[in-house]
């Protein structure tokens, strides 16, 4: 049985203000009010004809052209912050959105340690701030590479502010935020150190990078059968709808994707898995992979995902090159 840890945050409700947009036509951000205590707020996913040829950094690839969220459930004075997109001025900019929205107390919560999801830290230095205790390592021993723009390449992430309570992987930690009960569950789906967010009272799943439209990213393929099965067990927890961090931003505004998605991401990394051996395996392009998913509205096809796959096959065939192809259970 997982323990649980409860926090109580006294707060009132809070009067969100009009959407507005940051000045930066390269990082605008998009806010997109999901209810009255929860708020996403986007950045990128241009047309791919609108991308100008030049040299394409960390920032671009994994959040900028695919689409970012970060997220703040938040309830009078108070509010959870869940990552803080690829760099300090766009997360300064969600926090002065925030407090002019009448917040004054911040907690942050961080998905995982990817780079996009942690480059503006900073701006909560004075704050708690939750991730996974793997989270907290891992970042800690990538702390100076991270800092000196070594990691993923520049920009650097300088400096790098670490989480400074760690969950450890058997608990889920719940806080409320004045009303709302937030449950922040570890679990390795995408990343073996990742951190979801559970808002029962809506039914509703803050997923992070566990879950992509249009596919899943894979930085784990040997621990991908245990990504399957643990993906089937989430799918039981009762919520219906789902906001990714990586997702398009109309579906996000509708107040998210169904649990198709789960469905979607599920069909991809066995299909990756099982079809790993083929001859051609590193040849079969994307819309082959999610062709059923599209159709049924579940995820769209979405272009810097090309990439992405094509990385993923790499991988995945690199990883079970040599070893047996494991049987998978029904999908729900």
């Amino acid at each position: 049985m997982k323990s649980l840890v409860s926090f109580a945050l006294a707060a009132s409700s809070l009067v969100l203000a009009a959407p507005a947009t940051a000045q930066d036509a390269a990082h605008t951000v998009r806010v997109l009010p999901i209810n009255d205590h929860l708020t996403a707020f986007y950045q990128g996913r241009p047309d791919e004809a609108s991308v100008k040829p030049g040299p394409r950094h960390w920032p671009d690839l994994g959040a900028i052209f695919v689409g970012v969220a970060t997220y703040a459930i938040h309830d009078g004075d108070t509010a959870l912050v869940y990552d803080t997109f690829t760099d300090p001025a766009s997360a300064q900019w969600v926090r002065d959105w925030l407090t002019k929205a009448g917040v004054r107390r911040f907690i942050l919560a961080t998905s995982h340690w990817h780079l996009d999801h942690i480059g503006g830290n900073t701006v909560y230095a004075d704050s708690m701030r939750f991730a996974t205790e793997a989270t907290r390592v891992k970042l800690t021993e990538k702390r100076a590479a991270i800092e000196a723009g070594t990691e993923e390449g520049p920009p650097a992430i300088r400096p790098l502010i670490l989480p400074n309570i760690g969950i450890a992987p058997d608990s889920v930690v719940t806080l409320m935020i004045g009303s709302v009960r937030a449950e922040l569950h570890p679990i390795a789906i995408h990343s073996a150190d990742g951190l979801v967010i559970e808002l029962p009272d809506d039914k509703l799943l803050l997923a992070g990078d566990t879950l992509e439209d249009t596919a899943t990213f894979v930085a784990e393929p040997e621990s991908l059968p245990q990504q399957y099965r643990d993906l089937g067990a989430m799918r039981g927890w009762g919520f219906t709808k789902i906001l990714p961090n990586h997702g398009n931003p109309a579906v996000i505004a509708a107040s998210g994707y169904g649990l198709g998605l789960i469905d979607a991401t599920r069909a991809y990394i066995r299909a990756l898995v099982e079809h790993s051996h083929d001859a051609d395996f590193q040849k079969q392009p994307l819309a082959g992979f999610v062709a059923d998913a599209v159709k049924r509205g579940d995820v769209s096809l979405w272009w810097p995902y090309r990439d992405a796959h094509a990385n993923n096959l790499a991988v995945v065939a690199k990883a079970w090159k040599d070893k047996p192809i494991p049987a998978f259970d029904a999908a729900p």
